[in-house]
């Protein structure tokens, strides 16, 4: 189901040409690991120019379905559901960067990821693989997007909520955060290119360069903000009858949001490639308030809504270029 509406809700995405749909965003500041991908890659675009659009596509479905498995088999809801999946699609069919190949949609993947590692390890008997993981691929997202190290923060956070403290646990998310920077060290070094070890740190910068948005844009942002107040609305009101572990995992959720946020504004770029980040939070929240509304139009309300605003703004144009053509 959550495949079948990313394929209607990105169609025009997947249909029109690579050179006219900018399927892939290259900026000065991302991560030396996303240029030497995209350089890996090149030869499969020039046989095949729509991969960037599939791929992003893929990346996007695959988070969608890594949040719904990870919320149904974590049971952090009341029932099994295909609603946070569903929310993900919805939501990153609003803005056209969103559906874009870019660093900060493969961090958003591996930051979900890190998610997934340390909240199994809140009853693992043995969870220092996890927390260590958890930690491998915080490292890892550096390297794509440098501002992900703020994310660590997060893994913290989480570690000290999810588990007593421990020394040696919270030294070892930290070893598996520099670890493959130790890797890549040893890399440059045999292979005789350590002088480009400067190469590896971008300065950071925080502001934030949006430009003039169409009008379009501030009825994507009411259906995306109202969605999103119903979800901490439902978390607020059902936290006292929920599990202790369930509880931390939505309060993990929000301060996800509140991180991803705060890293949007740092090295922002123009456009908002940046914001990718904040979706796999926010669909979640989405999903919960969904589910648990006290007023039961309201899902399907809101569903249909936004799937005829995201049609209309295709067919009509972002910023007044037609996507879509019927």
């Amino acid at each position: 189901m959550i495949f079948i509406l990313g394929l209607v809700l990105k169609l025009p995405w997947l249909l029109l040409p690579a050179a006219e749909n900018g399927a892939v965003v290259i900026r000065p500041q991302d991560g030396f690991l996303y240029d030497r991908l995209l350089l890996f890659l090149k030869p499969v675009v020039a046989v095949f120019p729509s991969f960037y659009t599939v791929l992003a596509f893929l990346l996007l479905f695959w988070q969608a379905y890594l949040l719904t498995n990870f919320i149904n088999n974590q049971r952090l809801v009341n029932k099994a559901n295909y609603l946070p999946g569903m929310a993900l699609m919805l939501v990153s069919s609003f803005i056209p960067e969103f559906n874009y190949l870019s660093a900060p949609l493969i961090v958003s993947f591996l930051f979900l990821l890190s998610f997934i590692f340390i909240f199994r390890a809140h009853s693992h008997p043995n969870a220092k693989g996890l927390i260590f993981n958890c930690g491998l691929v915080l490292g890892a997202t550096t390297m794509f997007f440098q501002p992900a190290a703020f994310f660590i923060i997060w893994g913290l956070l989480a570690l000290g909520l999810l588990r007593p403290f421990r020394i040696n646990e919270w030294l070892l998310l930290l070893v598996g955060f520099f670890t493959p920077y130790y890797f890549y060290l040893i890399y440059l070094f045999l292979s005789d290119q350590w002088a480009t070890v400067y190469t590896m740190l971008e300065p950071f910068s925080v502001g934030i360069n949006l430009g003039k948005q169409p009008l379009w844009f501030a009825g994507a942002l009411f259906l995306t903000i109202l969605p999103l107040l119903a979800g901490v609305y439902s978390i607020h009101a059902l936290s006292s009858k929920m599990l202790i572990q369930v509880r931390k995992g939505w309060m993990l959720f929000l301060i996800y949001f509140v991180v991803a946020v705060g890293i949007a504004f740092v090295n922002p770029g123009a456009g908002f490639t940046n914001w990718v980040l904040v979706l796999v939070p926010c669909a979640a929240v989405h999903g919960f308030g969904y589910l648990n509304s006290e007023v039961r139009l309201y899902p399907v309300i809101s569903f249909w809504l936004t799937v005829g605003y995201i049609i209309a703004i295709e067919i009509a144009g972002y910023g007044g270029r037609p996507v879509f053509q019927v």
